[in-house]
C-alpha cells in the first residue's frame, strides 16, 4: 500500500528534507513540522529538516523551521507537502534532491515525484500525514501531534468546511489523545488586537457586491500601510465575508509592496478552482488562490467569476 511505500522510502534515507508551498498556511507549516518531528522521534539518528518560512507567529508554541545548505538538500529525500505543482514550492532546491515524494490534497495539476500521493477527499495534508503515521504504527508524540492538529483545524475552519467525514474526526481524536493542549492552540490562533478590529472595520466598509452573487474586496498597498498590515495578512482575512446571504462567492485581492496581488477565492458551491487555475493558481473546489501582476487585473477575475455564476443558474 502506498502509505507503507512512503514510510519504507523514508527508512532508506539518512537525510530527509521537507518542503511546503509559498505563503505557508497552518496546514503547510503543520504538515512540515508534524512529519519532521514524527520522523525524528521514530529515527533519532536521521537528519530531518523542515525548510521554508513557516508560520512565524506560532513558532514559540509549535516550533521553528530549519536552515540547511545546498549540499544537505542534494543528499536528501525530499518530501513535498501540500503543493499541487512544482512552481508553488517555496524552496526550489527540492528539485536537486536525490528523490522526491509528493503528498497533497489539492486537485492535481502536475505530476512529480518517485511516489505521488494525492487524496482530494481529505480536508488537509495533515490528515493524510497522520493517516500515514497511524497506518505504519508510528508513535505520535505531542510535538508531532500539535502541528498536525493545527493543520487539521485551520484547513477545515475548525471543522466547518468540506470535505469532513468520519475519517477526519478519527484523525482528530488520535491527535487529541496524545494530550496536546487544544485550547492553548486555539487561543494563539484566534488572538486579536485593536489593529485587527480596525482591519475588520475597513473590510466591512469597503467590500463590493455584484448582481451575480460575488462579494469581493480590493486591498491596495497604500491602504494596507495605513492599516499596519502586510498583504498576506490582508488576504488571510477573506473569510470575513463568508456566509453572507445571497453571495455564495467571496474573494480578496491583496496588493504587495512590489505590486503583485495575492488573490484568495472562497465559495459555497461554485468550483472556484477552475477560475483560479485559469489565472495560474489552484487549490480546492471551494477554496483556491492565484497571483496577479497588478491590482488592475482584478477586473478580469471578477468578470470570470460573474460569468461562472451566471452559467451556474
Amino acid at each position: 500500500m502506498i502509505y507503507q511505500d512512503i514510510w519504507n522510502k523514508i527508512k532508506e534515507y539518512d537525510v530527509i528534507t521537507i518542503f511546503g508551498h509559498v505563503v505557508p498556511d497552518g496546514d503547510c507549516y503543520g504538515s512540515q513540522l508534524g512529519l519532521r518531528n514524527a520522523i525524528r522521534n521514530a529515527f533519532p539518528d536521521k537528519k530531518v529538516y523542515a525548510l521554508g518560512s513557516g508560520f512565524p507567529r506560532l513558532f514559540d508554541l509549535v516550533g521553528k523551521m530549519d536552515v540547511v545548505d545546498d549540499e544537505v538538500v542534494k543528499s536528501s529525500l525530499a518530501l513535498v507537502l501540500d503543493v499541487a505543482n512544482q512552481s508553488r514550492v517555496e524552496d526550489q532546491r527540492f528539485l536537486t534532491a536525490k528523490e522526491i515524494i509528493k503528498i497533497d490534497h489539492h486537485i492535481p495539476q502536475e505530476h512529480f515525484g518517485v511516489i505521488e500521493l494525492v487524496e482530494t477527499e481529505r480536508i488537509s495534508a495533515t490528515e493524510i500525514i497522520t493517516t500515514i503515521l497511524l497506518e505504519n504504527n508510528v508513535e505520535i508524540t505531542k510535538d508531532a501531534a500539535l502541528p498536525l492538529f493545527l493543520g487539521l483545524v485551520t484547513d477545515s475552519g475548525r471543522f466547518l468546511y468540506q470535505p469532513i467525514n468520519q475519517g477526519t474526526f478519527n484523525v482528530a481524536g488520535a491527535l487529541a489523545a496524545t494530550g496536546i493542549d487544544c485550547g492553548q492552540l486555539y487561543d494563539k490562533l484566534y488572538e486579536s488586537d485593536e489593529k485587527m478590529l480596525r482591519v475588520k472595520g475597513y473590510i466591512y466598509s469597503n467590500y463590493i457586491k455584484t448582481d451575480e452573487g460575488l462579494i469581493y474586496l480590493c486591498l491596495p498597498k497604500e491602504d494596507l500601510h495605513k492599516l499596519g498590515i502586510d498583504f498576506n495578512t490582508g488576504a488571510s482575512q477573506v473569510n470575513s465575508l463568508s456566509n453572507i446571504k445571497g453571495y455564495p462567492v467571496w474573494v480578496f485581492f491583496s496588493e504587495s509592496d512590489s505590486g503583485e496581488v495575492r488573490v484568495e477565492f472562497r465559495s459555497k458551491d461554485l468550483d472556484v478552482q477552475k477560475i483560479a487555475a485559469a489565472f495560474g493558481g489552484g487549490g480546492h473546489l471551494h477554496a483556491s488562490g492565484c497571483k496577479l501582476s497588478s491590482l488592475e487585473e482584478h477586473k478580469y477575475v471578477v468578470e470570470a467569476i460573474n460569468k461562472a455564476l451566471r452559467e451556474s443558474k
